[in-house]
């Protein structure tokens, strides 16, 4: 499925300063942007709130949501920049997300409205999401269930970005997906391949002892697993890991990077 055909099926509205975006078959997302933006909903928890993201679990008429607003592409030069000619974080991953789970990977939690403020670049922008309750991620069997879901989205060539045991939330017998893009590769595997490295530096994969490229489903080692591979074991070395903490540091002082 392509970004045209997903594209038909988003709305788009003007509201004070800003654009409403969100799916047609969602009837009440329009009134639930704006009641975003009007603050009319009760904060129940916050998750993150820091320079680059906020994440919160909100209330509206007895309802739990999840909406977190993208802040990076607002305060670092470098990806303000982009959003001159990108959709920014938040229409993106309610296009992408909304194609994903329109292919079958209803794992997805659901995005139900994306509101941005934009004045050639992004000023501001929010994503409304559908809160799940359920328990973390904490056996072998629970692992062995993320392998499946990431087998099924990497065959669709969609990466998750940030594949932790902490992005996936279990409810029953069924593992839910969070906090992810739902971008798609273009070209090669890289992207996947890195998810996998990332993956096998989870902590929790770790305490485990779980062997996660035995589990998974591509077993070549091609040009894209070497690159994946140099690059992740490159960003673990101890001069890059100083880099960032000194980065982390300097974010606190308010520097824009």
């Amino acid at each position: 499925m392509k970004f045209k055909e997903i594209k038909l099926k988003l709305k788009e509205e003007k509201y004070l300063d800003w654009k409403i975006f969100f799916s047609q078959e969602e009837s009440n997302a329009m009134t639930l942007g704006k009641i975003i933006l009007n603050g009319d909903y009760r904060i129940k928890k916050v998750y993150k709130d820091t320079k680059r993201n906020y994440v919160a679990q909100v209330e509206i008429g007895n309802k739990n949501y999840i909406l977190k607003e993208f802040r990076s592409e607002v305060i670092i030069p470098q990806r303000k920049i982009q959003t001159l000619f990108k959709k920014g974080e938040a229409l993106s991953t309610l296009i992408n997300t909304t194609e994903a789970i329109e292919l079958g990977i209803e794992e997805l939690v659901k995005p139900i409205v994306a509101l941005v403020k934009k004045n050639l670049t992004i000023k501001q922008s929010y994503l409304l999401m559908e809160y799940v309750e359920g328990v973390k991620i904490s056996t072998i069997e629970d692992v062995d269930k993320i392998m499946k879901l990431v087998e099924k989205i990497h065959k669709n060539k969609i990466y998750h970005g940030d594949l932790n045991t902490s992005n996936f939330i279990k409810k029953g017998n069924k593992i839910r997906i969070l906090d992810t893009q739902s971008k798609k590769e273009k070209i090669g595997s890289f992207k996947r391949w890195y998810d996998i490295f990332t993956l096998e530096n989870d902590l929790l994969v770790k305490e485990l002892n779980y062997n996660v490229r035995e589990k998974y489903y591509l077993k070549e080692k091609n040009i894209w697993f070497y690159l994946a591979y140099l690059l992740k074991n490159f960003k673990n070395t101890k001069l890059i890991k100083k880099i960032k903490a000194k980065k982390k540091e300097l974010r606190k002082k308010g520097w824009k990077i």
